[in-house]
Parts: C-alpha cells; sequence; structure tokens
C-alpha cells in the first residue's frame, strides 16, 4: 500500500513538472519576435515592410519617416523591451520595483536629478515634429509589445508584468546615456577640489597637468606638464592630514578587480578626405566604447522612405528606446560619434544663511524647494525620500568642510535631448551636418562626418554652456554672480574643423583642440592622449586608404604606451641588486627581454607583467595620498583622476624625489621591487587559488570576456544559454583596440558615403535579445575576430508586412 502511494506521488510529481516545463517553454517560446507573416498595427498611415537578413538585420521601408518611426518601434519592442525598460528606469530611479532592494541605494542617488519629471517637460516642450516622431515611435513600441503572444521571457524569470512605454520614456532612455557618459554625481570635480583646498598650488598643478608628452590634438596644440615641487610635499596644510592614516593604505580588491581594463566610456573616430581615400569619398571609421553585455546596446537597421521626392536610405545603428539612427550612413554624409569630454558640469559651494535654511544668490536669498518621491521596491514597503534643489539644481552633498554642493549639469535643462539628430539622415554635406549637430540634443560628442564629396570634419554634438568666471574644474561659490552659465553657445559659436591640409581626423576621448575652442569646451576629464596618437600615427603612417586599411587601425594592439615601463623594468627595477635579493625577477628579465614588439595579445606573458606592474605601481606610489583624500571626503574617488596622474607617476618614478613624504615605503627601489613582486605572486595565482607556472599566465588569461545578460548573475542556470561564450582577446586600454573582459567597441564602422556596398560594420552579441531567436549570438565572432563583415543588410530572410488600419 505505502509503496503504491509513493508510486503515484512521483507520478503525479512528475507531471507536474512536466506540465510546468513545458508551460516555461511555451512562455518562453511564445516571447519570440513575429519575423514573417502580416499584422494589423495602430499608428501606421499605409502599410510598412520589416525585412530582416540572416542576422537580424533590420529594414524598414515605409511611405513615411512617420510611419518608419512605429515601425522602428514595433521592432525594438519585439527584440529588445527588457533591456528599453533598463534603460528607462535607469535614468528615472526606478530599478528597485523590478529588482528589489538590492537596487534601492542607486535609485536613491538618481532619484536627486527628477529625470521622470524633467522627461516631461522635454515632451511637452518639443517641436511639434519632434512631437510626432516620438509619439509615432512610442505607438510601434505598444503595439511591438502587445503582438509578443505571452511577455518577454525576462519577466516571466523575475515574476513581473512589463509596463506599457511612453513618450518621456524615451527621453528617459537618453538621459540614461547621460549617465553613462558624463558624471551624474560631480566625482571628478568633488575630487579635484579637494585635492585643490588640500595641497599646495605647485602640487595641485604637478598632480593635475594641463598636457603632456602624448597630447595629440588635431589642431596640434601642445600643453606642458608641470614641474616636481621642489619643496617637501605635501605640505599640506600638514594639520589636515595629521593622524589620518598610520599605515599604507592598500585597497582591497576581490578577484584581482584592480587589473581590469581602465573602462573609459568613450570611443575612437577617425577620418580621411576623399583626397587620399580609394574612393574619392571622405571616409569614417569609429567605434564607441561602452560596456558590453547582452544584448548589445545598438541595433542594426537601414531606414528606406521618401522625402520631398527623393528616396532616403540610411544605415547603421539604432538605440532601442529612441526613433532615430545614432551613427550610420545616408549615401551622402556618413558620420560617428565619440565621448566628447568637456566641461558639461559644475559643482556650486553654496552660502547658506539663516541656519542653513536659506541660501544667497545674485539677486538674493532664496528658499530651498524640497520634492517628496515614493520609490516601490519589489516585495516591500514603498521608500519615501525627499530630494533638495536649489536655482542652480539639486544638493548633491557636503564637502570636507560642511558645506553645502549644489549640482548644475546640462542633463537639467530643456536643452539637454531633442531630436533633430534625425535631420541627419536628410542631409548631404559636412557643413550641413555641423549645423545640425549645434542644434540637437545628446550627450555632447565629438562628431567626426564626412560627404559623398570628400570634405571631412570634426565637431562637437550636443549642448555646449556658455560661462562666465570660474566656473569649471572646481567647486566655487556662484552667489556673487562672477561665476555661472550664460545659455548656451549658438551654432554660429561652436568649435569646429573641416577639411585640414592634412586630410586626416581622429579623436579618442582626449583633449582634441586647445586655445579659443578649448576655452569653449573646457576640461570635463580628457583621457591621456596615447591612443589618439597611436591612431594619429597609424594615419600618417600611410599616403591611401580604404575601409579596409581604416578597420586595420582599430584593430591596433600594440602597446606604444607601455614600452618605455618595458625599458624601466629592464633598465632600473631589474638590476643587479634587486635579481640577487628576489629570485623570480630573473625569469621576469628573461621573459621581458624577448619579447621586443611589446602587443596586447593573447599569448603575451611580458605585456601582462608590464602592464599590471605599472598599476601595481601607481596603487602603491599614491596610496597614502589616496587614503588620506579619502579619509576627509568620501566623494574623492581616484578613478575620476586615473589618467591624468599617468604624467605625474612617471616623473616621481624617474626622478625619484626625496621631498615626497608620502611615499609608502623606505626607498624607491622597495616600492618598485614590491609591485613587481606583487605583480608575479599575482599572475601566478588562478581565481581558483591553485597556481600555474609564471610563463602560462598570459594576457587573453587575464583578457578573457564576460559579457554576460543582466539575468545570467541572479540566475546562474540560465546563463549557458543567455551569454557569449567566454573567450581570450587582445586589446587593452591605452591602444586603438579598446578590450576588457566586459568592455570595448560596442560597434565597429567603416563606411566611404555613397560606398556603402564596401563599407564594414561588427558589434558584439547580436540584434536578437531572446535566446532561441535563430539569429541570437550570430555577428559575435566577426566582432571578436576583427571581420571586415558588411555594412549593408544582407539577403532578405524574413519579411514581416505591417498593415495600417
Amino acid at each position: 500500500m505505502i509503496k503504491r502511494i509513493i508510486i503515484s506521488l512521483l507520478l503525479i510529481s512528475s507531471l507536474l513538472l512536466a506540465f510546468g516545463a513545458t508551460w516555461i517553454y511555451s512562455q518562453v517560446d511564445s516571447a519570440l519576435p513575429i519575423l514573417e507573416g502580416k499584422e494589423t498595427v495602430f499608428g501606421l498611415k499605409k502599410s510598412a515592410v520589416i525585412e530582416r537578413d540572416e542576422q537580424g538585420i533590420a529594414t524598414i521601408k515605409a511611405s513615411s519617416r512617420l510611419d518608419v518611426a512605429v515601425a522602428t518601434g514595433f521592432v525594438h519592442a519585439q527584440e529588445r523591451f527588457f533591456q528599453m525598460d533598463l534603460l528607462r528606469r535607469n535614468s528615472a530611479g526606478e530599478l528597485s520595483s523590478l529588482f528589489g532592494s538590492v537596487a534601492l541605494n542607486y535609485d536613491k542617488s538618481i532619484r536627486i536629478h527628477r529625470f521622470r519629471d524633467r522627461a516631461r517637460e522635454i515632451v511637452n516642450n518639443l517641436p511639434s515634429d519632434q512631437k510626432a516622431l516620438l509619439k509615432a515611435y512610442t505607438r510601434g513600441v505598444n503595439q511591438g509589445l502587445m503582438y509578443i503572444s505571452s511577455q518577454p521571457f525576462e519577466y516571466l524569470l523575475l515574476q513581473q508584468e512589463p509596463a506599457q512605454w511612453s513618450e518621456e520614456d524615451s527621453i528617459l532612455t537618453i538621459f540614461s546615456m547621460y549617465i553613462d557618459l558624463q558624471y551624474h554625481d560631480g566625482q571628478r570635480e568633488r575630487s579635484l577640489g579637494l585635492m585643490k583646498a588640500i595641497l599646495s598650488a605647485d602640487v595641485y598643478a604637478f598632480l593635475n597637468p594641463k598636457g603632456s608628452i602624448w597630447d595629440a590634438a588635431i589642431d596640434g596644440t601642445q600643453y606642458k606638464s608641470s614641474p616636481l615641487p621642489k619643496g617637501a610635499w605635501p605640505s599640506a596644510s600638514v594639520s589636515n592630514f595629521k593622524n589620518i592614516n598610520n599605515g599604507v593604505y592598500l585597497a582591497k580588491y576581490k578577484d584581482n578587480a584592480k587589473y581590469l581594463a581602465d573602462e573609459f566610456p568613450g570611443s575612437n573616430n577617425w577620418g580621411v578626405s576623399g583626397d587620399i581615400s580609394s574612393t574619392g569619398s571622405a571616409i569614417i571609421a569609429n567605434d564607441m566604447h561602452l560596456g558590453l553585455r547582452v544584448p548589445n546596446t545598438w541595433f542594426r537597421a537601414s531606414f528606406e522612405y521618401p522625402s520631398d521626392k527623393k528616396q532616403i536610405k540610411v544605415t547603421g545603428a539604432t538605440l532601442p528606446g529612441t526613433p532615430n539612427m545614432v551613427v550610420g550612413s545616408n549615401g551622402f554624409i556618413a558620420w560617428g560619434f565619440t565621448n566628447s569630454y568637456g566641461d558639461y558640469n559644475d559643482v556650486i559651494k553654496l552660502e547658506t544663511i539663516n541656519d542653513g535654511k536659506q541660501y544667497l544668490t545674485p539677486t538674493g536669498a532664496k528658499n530651498f524647494s524640497f520634492y517628496k518621491q515614493i520609490i516601490a521596491v519589489k516585495d516591500e514597503e514603498p521608500v519615501e525620500i525627499i530630494t533638495k534643489e536649489t536655482i542652480w539644481g539639486p544638493i548633491i552633498g557636503k564637502n570636507y568642510q560642511g558645506q553645502l554642493l549644489v549640482y548644475r549639469w546640462v542633463a537639467h535643462d530643456k536643452e539637454a535631448i531633442n531630436f533633430k539628430a534625425k535631420e541627419l539622415e536628410l542631409a548631404t554635406s559636412v557643413t550641413q551636418a555641423f549645423n545640425i549637430a549645434a542644434r540637437s540634443g545628446i550627450p555632447s560628442q565629438n562628431m567626426m562626418v564626412g560627404d559623398k564629396a570628400g570634405n571631412v570634419g570634426w565637431t562637437i554634438m550636443g549642448p555646449i554652456p556658455k560661462k562666465n568666471g570660474q566656473a569649471g574644474e572646481t567647486p566655487t561659490f556662484w552667489h556673487k554672480g562672477q561665476h555661472g552659465w550664460q545659455g548656451y553657445l549658438t551654432p554660429e559659436e561652436y568649435p569646429s574643423i573641416l577639411n585640414p591640409e592634412n586630410h586626416r581626423l581622429w579623436t579618442a576621448n582626449s583633449r582634441v583642440v586647445g586655445g579659443e575652442m578649448l576655452q569653449k569646451l573646457g576640461d570635463g576629464g580628457y583621457a591621456l592622449g596615447a591612443r589618439a596618437g597611436q591612431i594619429r600615427d597609424d594615419l600618417f603612417a600611410d599616403e591611401t586608404f580604404d575601409e579596409k586599411s581604416l578597420l586595420v587601425i582599430g584593430l591596433d594592439d600594440r602597446a606604444l604606451f607601455l614600452k618605455r615601463w618595458q625599458a624601466f623594468l629592464l633598465s632600473t627595477v631589474i638590476n643587479k641588486q634587486s635579481l640577487i635579493t628576489n629570485n623570480d625577477f630573473k625569469e621576469v628579465k628573461n621573459i621581458l627581454s624577448k619579447d621586443k614588439s611589446l602587443q596586447a595579445s593573447i599569448n603575451s606573458v611580458s605585456y601582462r607583467i608590464v602592464r599590471n606592474f605599472r598599476i601595481n605601481v601607481r596603487d602603491l606610489v599614491f596610496s597614502e595620498l589616496n587614503s588620506t583624500f579619502k579619509a576627509l571626503d568620501d566623494a574623492y574617488k581616484f578613478r575620476s583622476i586615473r589618467h591624468q596622474v599617468e604624467t605625474p607617476l612617471w616623473q616621481l618614478i624617474t626622478q625619484q624625489p626625496n621631498n615626497f613624504l608620502m611615499r609608502p615605503l623606505n626607498s624607491w627601489q622597495d616600492v618598485f621591487n614590491q609591485a613587481l613582486q606583487q605583480t608575479i605572486d599575482d599572475m601566478r595565482t588562478l581565481d581558483s587559488g591553485e597556481k600555474q607556472d609564471l610563463t602560462a599566465a598570459t594576457w587573453g588569461q587575464q583578457n578573457t570576456t564576460t559579457i554576460k545578460h543582466p539575468l545570467s548573475k541572479a540566475v546562474p542556470f540560465i546563463g549557458k544559454w543567455l551569454d557569449m561564450p567566454a573567450n581570450a582577446l587582445s586589446g587593452d586600454s591605452y591602444m586603438p583596440k579598446v578590450q576588457g573582459k566586459a568592455f570595448g567597441a560596442s560597434e565597429r564602422m567603416v563606411v566611404s558615403p555613397g560606398h556603402e556596398e564596401t563599407a564594414i560594420f561588427h558589434m558584439p552579441t547580436s540584434q536578437a535579445g531572446h535566446p532561441w531567436s535563430p539569429y541570437y549570438g550570430i555577428g559575435h565572432k566577426d566582432w571578436e575576430q576583427g571581420k571586415p563583415s558588411p555594412f549593408l543588410p544582407g539577403k532578405t530572410k524574413y519579411k514581416l508586412t505591417l498593415l495600417s488600419y
């Protein structure tokens, strides 16, 4: 009897499991996008066609631009709705409602910007044509979501229901790019402000140089680094340093996290004029560096529609959540972006009165504004927070002296976002593109643009604030009126360079121009110019170019930046005495001596040694200084200034002064020995804790990709279906081929307008967001291998017709 009961229970359990598995399978399967057939879609004026090739690259054909927007929204929702949802929640501070309290602190930090309120205001003030575009796109998104038979599979796993899209959500999507590409918390300016307040002027200038040997501006301007301080330093206000730190600060990193690539959201772009191109048109190359995840940031598409009796065809990359083509070519112009790192925000010190109840402004005392916000938290009670604002922006905290700090940021103004970039689809020349760029609302970018006639140019696309006084690098008081913003630059005032005499242009997040143009842009934390300089030198190494030769530049993984560090190791660090006292150094010397080229190739042990040694030296040399600053003000972040310290670091280790009071060890040689030994020990230790020979510790072993879906960490067993394969890849930070474990080129594009049939495009992961899609992961290998795959969509494999009501 008992046996029968047990057997019956097992059978029932098996049936329930089978039923559950079948139901889950059916739900996931029914969330696949519709690829073929005919569907009726509300919002279309006439029918639209969506053709996909074997990679899922979409060609959208419609009778008007508004119908293209409807169809684009439909496709984005079907393929990438969860990604779109994360982008809008990210900037709205609404991730907790999806993921629970784990996201609460982040949501609180973002809510001070009130981006959802600002998004609504921007939508209400858009010109009628842009508002119509946004409404058409939104209709398409919600129709696409409705036509998914169940719901996107991510919501099944999270046990949530997807919320419909609204016009303001597209604005929030772009606000997420602001958060990604610019400081949302004043981190860099607050860090520099602390340094400037504590250090003497010569020490501050030394640690914050205006230029270096790596400068690679396209106008040829050079700025010098600052000399070593002559007196003992930091003499700070030495009282500020007393009793804060009694020992060496050694940051605690998990799983060798300190060796991760110096991720610097930005990009490379470079271009040549028709005078030195094989096509006679300009050629533009672009790779945008972002965090890499599944699915990819971009969605490839081609739009075809009539406009003013002309047939428009524009191809490139779109951003799911928005209706425009981000980068690409329309047959007449091609354009691409890199993050410009101009100064688009300022931290303001507030002068308060009446026991902090009011603050002073140029027009007198004012009361603070307060905003109550409710944060929904999954499976918990909602959390209420109050944010505090001034006429300049929100309160973001206090400095080490207890003064309130306010954040003035382009992203808080109505000029931050618009959809004028749509006009690029119709532009036929570089000068037209310049005018559009100066009127566009996006996070301000270096725009590289070339046209079919052979012209090539650079400008800034996005709003540039017009500043007066000392509004800029470090926090200042604005209440007397001598510092502040006075609106935005007009199109006529925008910096630009058209058709340089050498026929070549390049940008890579470092300073692009000097003089008056630099004064307009300011310095928001430029990258070191090593990457830009290597691209420049590659461009001057040849006299003529085609698309493939420009792609080769983007795949250049030579470690020219680290060559001097390799020489320093061999000539200074590994000397007779250190060889006697450190048994491992001889092996290092043998490895480095044999490598004459030094590349970030997957099989290179020498590259990994030199690179990681530099990081250990940097962290050790500045360890006490960093811990002291951190103890004074928790807002201090060394990461925000890490690129600029290469210049003073090199001066310190090569000149080895004795007046640096915060050297962490007794001698400079002790610093070098400890850094190198730490490098060796870490390279010999696997993540599992097991040991390996130093010769097995290749760069590829360290630089193995971890490109994952956001949910694979939360639900590990599904990772093998969602995540991209973990492969060793060449490249790193200070070279054209930027590549980290989960950071790098989110796309690579090389295109000559009018010659799109020979253009190149590839990107990581794939078009698909659903793991059962027939093209999930297709195209990823081309990106990994740097294969010159086609820019234009291929032969149609799937055709979906959207019918109007």
